[in-house]
């Protein structure tokens, strides 16, 4: 069992109900990438292979849904991220992974050096990047379930 699979059964396991996208192969992961001009890092590909994306109703995390790459509705990467560059001149280095009601953008920042990316919230209003959530993914979804299972 792989790190996320433990993760995303203490979800499934807790009182919130939960939804999950369907897992992602690397050939629509890399469809993705070249869509968005942005290699994802390793803790959100392992993710999206895993289950695609989503989470806990109602907050779920954006991903590849079906295993297609060039879904473009709200609640994949694809979507959420053209929808903030194009509304809120998300920057090009920028990849959506929480998206909610035109006021929650967290991105991953792909502006780096580094193999993982930091986790960023890109404030919709002022247009700009206003903190930094996590240091990767892995180290977001850790605490996603954490909060929402304890």
């Amino acid at each position: 069992m792989n790190k996320y699979s433990e993760l995303i059964k203490q979800l499934d396991l807790s009182e919130h109900e939960t939804f999950w996208q369907g897992a992602a192969d690397l050939k629509e992961i890399a469809l993705l990438e070249k869509l968005i001009s942005i290699k994802l890092p390793p803790s959100l590909v392992s993710f999206l292979r895993e289950c695609g994306g989503g989470g806990v109703i109602d907050s779920e995390i954006s991903g590849i849904e079906d295993n297609n790459a060039n879904l473009t509705h709200g609640g994949t990467i694809l979507g959420d991220t053209l929808d903030c560059r194009g509304e809120f001149q998300l920057p090009e280095h920028l990849v959506v992974i929480f998206y909610k009601e035109n006021e929650i953008c967290w991105c991953l920042d792909s502006n780096t050096q580094e193999e993982e990316y930091k986790l960023v919230n890109y404030n919709l209003f002022k247009k700009q990047v206003d903190e930094v959530i996590s240091d990767s993914f892995f180290s977001f979804f850790c605490e996603y379930v954490e909060i929402r299972t304890s």
